[in-house]
């Protein structure tokens, strides 16, 4: 019988090294090459972190940039489809993600057809990293260790490889694979695990969601254990409370809510400093001197691309309108409205500076809404603990906030749900939560979606830019396409490997 290897895949898997500097691109073709742990280090740093680049615009950096469409899927944005401008800066980013954000079968094309994005870009990238971490891992342990500190070095080095493993397939299972449901996670399909370096000659197959978030489970409960009692490095490079806050975050998708509150809780008994809006002075709410920030990698566009004027996205009427007009996130994540847009403050926006990822960061504010979704989930005994850990939050975002304690239940739930919503914009959490939410047993809520697609054309006679195309789509709870396509290439490489079924698009022609 044929054998067919995972091609695409495993043809990036096999290298050790694939932007490294050059002596560590000789560590593919011979491993003798790694003469201690130092090395592993290096290029665990150098090539299985997520990269951060210092580009605004997404095309001159794709093959560096993670999901960015993730932020135009959901609710958080809009696409202006009014003329009143005095400018237009193109419609790059619209036709960029434009396969992605109106849910379309084919989400590498724009409405005419023509490739954009590369499909298969997320998928590669985020392999790349887990054999970096493969590769780490199976060498490890052969490095020579002498003292006290080359054994606390190699703990660590073990800890962050773990967790990068563990953080990648996460990603990978709620891109690619349906949101955990504890009725169907069995047979639901996510990704391929490979947690070898090697080449092997054989057919990948989609694991299950359940299996698979059983490996970033394990791989996390590794990572803490190695990484306990060890400081952290930096804010770029991982620690134990950030493996805490990620358990947390995993074990509240699975609807396990003990553990969701144990970790959490951990993480917050390491830090548990939140940034007080009442009197802030900061420049800015969001950086890497941020006593929220915990840790971050990769970088951020969505600053850059929700401050244009006109023609691409910005933050949404919808997301808007659950601020009231006393929360003080309103003035320090958007700041002033310029020409019907709200300028998105949060994080740094100028050209160069990319200290926090839009996709990638775990921050305290996280771990206080973990705590507080899931001890609200448990109830009786745990209903106290939710309402102290959401106003603990609150009050750090409102002026002179007086304490809810009346919220109990449903309630509560859907309060917590609305403040993660609130406060946890543009950080690469709503697609994922709205999908969560679907398949929430005791509290489910669904949401129809609706994005609309417009461009513009010139009218010299007027002098204005005017609409020139203008569609509604629409995305109903439990349709196929809040789950992405699985690569053609990897379809093709992995004979019978069943892809995730997506509909054409129907939309609504308003011009």
């Amino acid at each position: 019988m044929k054998r067919y290897k995972f091609s695409s895949l495993i043809g990036i898997l096999c290298c050790t090294c694939f932007a490294c500097d050059s002596f560590l691109t000789e560590y593919s073709h011979d491993q003798a090459y790694v003469q201690s742990y130092t090395d592993l280090d290096e290029l665990l740093l150098g090539s299985g972190y997520m990269k951060c680049t210092k580009s605004n615009k997404y095309t001159s950096s794709a093959k560096d940039t993670y999901y960015p469409y993730i932020h135009f899927m959901a609710d958080e944005t809009e696409v202006r489809t009014s003329g009143e401008f005095d400018d237009w800066y193109g419609d790059e980013t619209l036709r960029l993600f434009y396969g992605f954000y109106t849910w379309q079968r084919e989400v590498n094309k724009d409405h005419e057809g023509t490739s954009t994005w590369t499909e298969s870009q997320d998928w590669n990238n985020l392999y790349k990293h887990i054999n970096i971490a493969n590769t780490v891992l199976s060498q490890i342990d052969n490095q020579k260790v002498e003292t006290t500190n080359d054994q606390q070095n190699v703990n660590r080095i073990k800890g962050e490889a773990h967790f990068l493993r563990g953080a990648y397939y996460f990603i990978l299972a709620n891109l690619y694979g349906k949101p955990y449901s504890t009725a169907t996670a069995q047979t639901d399909l996510a990704v391929p695990l490979k947690l070898t370096e090697y080449i092997e000659d054989k057919v990948y197959t989609r694991a299950t969601v359940e299996k698979t978030y059983e490996q970033v489970v394990k791989d996390l409960l590794e990572a803490e254990n190695y990484l306990k009692g060890i400081s952290r490095k930096s804010v770029t490079r991982t620690s134990h409370q950030a493996t805490c806050l990620m358990l947390s975050r995993v074990y509240l998708y699975m609807q396990n809510y003990a553990e969701a509150v144990k970790w959490a809780k951990a993480c917050l008994e390491e830090q548990s400093n939140l940034t007080d809006l009442n009197g802030f002075q900061g420049e800015m709410f969001l950086n890497q001197s941020s006593p929220e920030l915990i840790f971050t990698m990769g970088s951020n566009y969505i600053g850059y691309n929700l401050t244009q004027k006109a023609g691409n996205f910005s933050a949404s009427d919808d997301l808007m309108k659950c601020y009231s007009e006393n929360d003080l996130r309103k003035q320090f994540f958007f700041g002033a409205v310029e020409e019907g847009v709200y300028k998105y403050t949060k994080v740094f926006t100028t050209y160069g500076i990319r200290e926090i990822s839009d996709n990638f960061i775990l921050r305290t504010a996280e771990a206080y809404l973990n705590l507080a979704e899931a001890a609200a989930c448990l109830g009786n005994e745990y209903t106290t603990e939710a309402q102290n850990a959401y106003n603990t939050l609150r009050k750090h975002r409102f002026p002179n906030y007086t304490e809810e304690h009346f919220l109990t239940g449903k309630a509560l739930v859907e309060a917590i749900r609305l403040e993660r919503r609130r406060e946890l914009c543009f950080e690469g959490h709503r697609w994922f939560d709205l999908r969560r939410y679907m398949v929430n047993e005791l509290y489910p809520e669904e949401k129809t979606l609706t994005n609309t697609y417009a461009l513009f054309k010139y009218n010299s006679s007027s002098e204005q830019y005017e609409t020139s195309l203008h569609r509604i789509y629409t995305l109903e709870p439990h349709d196929g396409a809040w789950v992405l396509p699985i690569p053609d290439a990897e379809l093709e490489s992995n004979y019978g490997m069943p892809d995730n079924p997506r509909n054409e698009r129907e939309y609504k022609q308003i011009k």
